[in-house]
Order: C-alpha cells, then structure tokens, then sequence
C-alpha cells in the first residue's frame, strides 16, 4: 500500500484522492448522506482505502491541508470527550452550521413584555373559550411571547396544540403578524386546520425560485413572529436559510419532539438546541385525561421510557374491532432467509417440488437455494442420509414433506408458535398486512380511512419494496383500459399511490411528498401526480419519474412529519438492524386513529430495549455555547 503512495505522482495521487473523497460515503461531501456536519480524519481514510485501495496514513492530513487551501472543503477544531479533533466539513455544511450558531446567539435576548397584562388575557380567553391549561402550559404560553427565541417540547398528548393555538391567539391581541410553517405539506396542512390560520410548507414560505430561495438574508420575510412544527425534522441547511430569512426584529418558537427520528438530512438541530441548554426550552409532560384514553398515546409514551406495552390481539378477541381501541397487535411471523434454505432441502430430499419456495430464496438472497452444494461435500441429496441440523431437531419432517402451502411449512420450522397468530389461520405476516390493508380496517374504520403501511426497512418480505409490489398486484392490477410505464424494477399504473423520494425545487415537490397517479402518456413517457394534501397536479417528465416510488407501503424514515388516519407497522426480526426506540415510537405517532403492529413481540420487545446510540457528528451546541 504504501508503495503504491510512494510510486504515484502527487498531482495524479491528488487527482484520485479527490475523486475517492467526491464518491467516498465517509467523505466531507457526501457526510450528509449519514446525517453527519463533518467527518474525521480515520474515518475518511477508511473509506479511501475501501475506494481506491491506498492507505495514506499520515498523509492523508497533507492532502486535505491541500484540499482546504484548493477551498474544497474546511475544518473546525472540536473538543470531543475531552480529546482534541479536526472535523472535515463540505463547505456548505460548515457554513450552515457556523450561521445556525451565530443567529442563535444573536436571538438570547429577552423581549419588552407586560407578565401581569399577558396572564390575565390568558386566563380570560381560556375561561371564553373552556380551555384547561396546565400549568406548564400557562408557562409555556406566558414565557414563549417574553423571548427572541424559544423551543415548546414534549410527546403525544402533552398539549403542545393547544399550547401553540393560545400563543397564536394571543400573539393576535398584541397585534403582531404571525406565520406559522412545517417541513412538508402533511405537516402544515395539519397545524393550519388545528390553530384556524393559513400555514406553509418552509420551502412554500422562503418562496423557491430560480435555483435559490427568494427570502433570504437580503429579502426577509414580513413577520413580527415565526413559529415552526415539526422541528425534529430540520436539518442544518434549511435551518440555515429559514432563520438566515428571519427579521432581527421578529420572535421564532421551534415546537418538536426530540425523541422521534432525527432529520433524514444532516445534522440534529432541535436535540442540539435543547442540549445546549442555552435557549428557553418549554417542556409539556403531562397527558391529558382525554389523550389517556387513546392507547396509541398510552402505549407511545411507554415505548418512550423503555417500557414493553402489552398491546391485545383481535386474534384473541375478535370484537376488540368494535371496541374505542386503537392499537392492535396481530402475532405473525414470515420464514427467515434459514428457514427457507432448510424447507428446501427437505423438500427436495423427499423429491417435493419447490419452485415458489426456490423462487422466494433467490429473491431474499440473489442466489439460488441450489449453491449450498458448492460449500457441502453432498452433491445431491440422495447420496448420503438426511442430517437434520440442531436448530431443526424440533421439526417433524413428515409434517414438513406433506405441507403443500408456504404458511404450513412454515408453522412446521417454527419451532414455538404464539397461540393468537396468524399463522394458525393459514395467514403469514404479509398476508395479514394484505388482509388489514385490503379487508378488515376497511370493514370496521370505513372504506375511505387512509391507510398506511409503515416499515423499518426497503428489503425483506416485509419490507417497503415487496410489500408495495404484493398491495400494488392486489389493489392496482394491470387492465386493458390502465396506461403503465416501467422505470428499471419498479411498475407505475394510473391510480397508483406514489411518493416523491427527494427534493425537486422545479416540480415544487419534495422528500417525502405521496400523491396518486392520475394521468399515464406511454407515447411521451410522461406522468401527472396529484400530491396531497392540497390536490395540486405535477407533471412528470420521463427524468423525474425516476423520482417516483410506490407508496402503498414507505419506510418509517419517510413518514416523517406525516399524519395519517390508519397505519400498519411491520415489526419481526428480519428488521434487527434497524429495531430502535425512537423508530418504533415515531412510526406509532403517526398514527391518528388506529395503529397495527403485525410481527412478533419479541422483535418488538427488541426494538424497544435498543436505542439508537450512533451519535451524528455536528458542532452546533457546542457553537450555541459559544
């Protein structure tokens, strides 16, 4: 390796190196990506050597000096864990962060208020209105109009709603101009119906245009206070041009619940504020009597501390559908990737034929089941006795040999079956996610209820690309009368739900968007999209579908500041890397009327135990601190 440093002209080494820190996914530039501000030094160097295979060691220092000095990327020097490090920043990020930190700083200060005259317009308009405020509540409402900057905290049911809704009414009768904003349209939708005034997506309110934003630090909106929902969501760059836009003369409150998801961008902006302990933070902890009542909010707020709630079946009791419950738990299971390569062999020992099952492997691991051979000392299954392995002692292979469904072969394998699954209807878990979505909350919660299917990951059988594929075959099937067009794997129909997967600033359409497929041009290879909430139509161009993907089911990620009235959540150990608290409890709160987990409570006994400790890399606290 170091041979291949030494030998290298540096301006061709250069020239690679940059094109590796360009490509690397532990690169400045790409550092985004993972939700990090910046990168170390080992880290990048891991990622070159993974790329382009040289190990620079000690050099690798020179030529970033040398990339910084070219004014490709910039460094900060950090005090982590009491040792001294560099982080290596995209310009952007840098200069993002740093101008996050420097308005914060600037916004400490207090405003001129009357405490006495604020308190009594509070509890006149509640007692008008029979409105109940707590007290942390009332404070929250008396302290948020007292300062340049301020945070309203707390999870499901603490009130943040109605908090917000007497700070606006209240802000009216000191005859200041409001705004109020969220990070996408779900979002803004949701707070203008709830607080009675006009609300906008940050994109819509900064006005996007041209390639940039048109408010800016040169053209600042027209407003005495700004308040924004959903901050869990921000990342560092649209924090950065959203206060870069505010007035110096106007009041920004930022409401969000730090324990849901982080940004899918860069950065960790509200957990960072609150940490630095440096702006008001208001927090709402109380549920209030009425949000008791919903299980979603009992059950979110025990998932939250830690706690594994007990959650019924309508297995167990089938008229739990008719009850005010509103989460539910159907006990399933889905054959494991080993599962599947045992059933196989079984069947095939026995001269069973097994083409769905050899099928459902080979998609699962992009290999046929048939490649054992290549590492056994067998080469075909009737030259030697059939060896059971240890994990399969328990299994009755005369049992397994005369199951002609998937779903009998694998209540077969199982080696404990929990006595209110499905499996013992003949369901496995992705037909009980088919039967919720297209049967049974239809039948109890009405045939126009939303539903959505909200998964931890994209891969597996119960992960977002197959379970669309499966819903989309169910309830979009092809018809002489439908246009389709297919980009690479992925089949779009008219009528199909679809979600935006990144920001396009030219449609106007953003990450995370979900629309329907009105119109198909197979001629012009063209599509038009109505999104929702506000039912505006986006034509699609053969570059931008590409864009698209189907939105039966998304990932937890992308539910992100979306509300919707039903929600199906997968939940089973093919998903372990990504069973974390707060994905469970950020896929549940997007619940607004029923929440159904289908899996098995071991994997959600796992998720709830593991929290996500992977710390994302930002300096913005510790420049808050200043």
């Amino acid at each position: 390796m170091a041979g291949l440093v030494r030998i290298a002209p540096a301006k061709q080494l250069l020239i690679r190196l940059h094109v590796a820190l360009r490509r690397n996914p532990y690169s400045p530039p790409a550092s985004r990506e993972q939700g990090h501000c910046y990168l170390t030094e080992p880290q990048i160097n891991t990622g070159i050597i993974e790329l382009i295979d040289i190990n620079l060691g000690e050099r690798l220092k020179e030529y970033l000096g040398l990339m910084q000095q070219a004014g490709q990327l910039c460094t900060r020097h950090l005090n982590k864990d009491n040792v001294e490090t560099i982080g290596y920043y995209s310009k952007t990020l840098f200069y993002d962060e740093t101008a996050v930190a420097t308005i914060l700083r600037g916004m400490k200060g207090s405003v001129a208020s009357e405490p006495d005259r604020i308190a009594q317009w509070v509890t006149a308009y509640c007692q008008s209105k029979h409105i109940a405020l707590s007290d942390e509540q009332a404070h929250a409402v008396n302290g948020v109009v007292q300062h340049q900057f301020s945070i309203l905290t707390g999870g499901p049911g603490c009130g943040k709603t109605t908090t917000t809704l007497v700070i606006v009414r209240l802000l009216e009768a000191m005859n200041k101009t409001v705004l109020l904003a969220a990070p996408t349209g779900r979002a803004s939708q949701r707070m203008g119906e709830v607080i009675g005034r006009e609300a906008k997506t940050i994109h819509r309110l900064l006005v996007w245009k041209g390639g940039e934003f048109q408010m800016n630090e040169d053209s600042k909106l027209i407003a005495d206070f700004l308040i924004v929902d959903e901050c869990s969501m921000l990342d560092i760059s649209l924090t950065a041009s959203l206060l870069k836009a505010v007035p110096p003369t106007c009041q920004v409150l930022f409401i969000g619940d730090p324990d849901q998801l982080p940004a899918v961008g860069a950065g960790n902006v509200l957990k960072d504020m609150i940490a630095s302990g440096v702006i008001p933070c208001f927090r709402l902890t109380q549920v209030f009597r009425q949000a008791q009542a919903s299980l979603i909010i009992q059950y979110a707020h025990q998932i939250n501390q830690g706690q594994t709630p007990y959650i019924d079946s309508p297995f167990k009791n089938p008229d739990i559908w008719k009850t005010s419950a509103d989460c539910l738990f159907i006990d399933s299971d889905e054959a494991t990737q080993e599962q599947l390569g045992f059933i196989t062999r079984v069947k095939r020992h026995f001269d069973w034929k097994t083409q769905e099952l050899e099928n459902l492997v080979a998609e699962n691991a992009n290999q046929s089941p048939f490649e054992f051979r290549i590492e056994e000392a067998i080469k075909s299954a009737y030259e030697a006795e059939f060896v059971v392995p240890d994990k399969f002692k328990h299994v009755d292979i005369e049992q397994l040999t005369q199951s002609e469904a998937q779903v009998d072969a694998l209540k077969a394998v199982v080696k404990k079956i929990h006595p209110w699954s499905s499996l013992h209807y003949g369901l496995s878990a992705v037909d009980t996610v088919v039967k919720l979505y297209l049967e049974w909350i239809p039948k109890y919660h009405g045939q126009d209820t939303e539903i959505q299917i909200l998964t931890p990951m994209t891969r597996g059988s119960m992960g977002s690309a197959n379970l669309n594929q499966v819903i989309q075959a169910k309830v979009n099937p092809p018809t002489e009368t439908k246009y389709q067009l297919k980009v690479g794997e992925r089949i779009f129909r008219e009528g199909d739900r679809v979600i935006h997967r990144r920001n396009n600033y030219d449609l106007n359409v953003f990450n995370g968007d979900i629309g329907k497929i009105v119109t198909i041009d197979n001629e012009e290879l063209t599509a038009t999209v109505t999104f929702y909430p506000d039912h505006r139509e986006v034509h699609y161009k053969k570059e931008d579908i590409m864009e698209l993907d189907l939105a039966y089911a998304i990932t937890i990620h992308k539910s992100q500041g979306s509300e919707f009235k039903a929600v199906i959540i997968p939940i089973l150990s093919q998903h372990f890397k990504m069973l974390y608290r707060n994905l469970v409890y950020t896929g549940l709160t997007r619940a607004n009327t029923l929440a159904v987990f289908v899996g098995t409570r071991k994997a959600l006994a796992m998720a709830i135990r593991q929290q996500d400790v992977s710390q994302r890399q930002t300096a913005l606290e510790v420049l808050i601190k200043g």
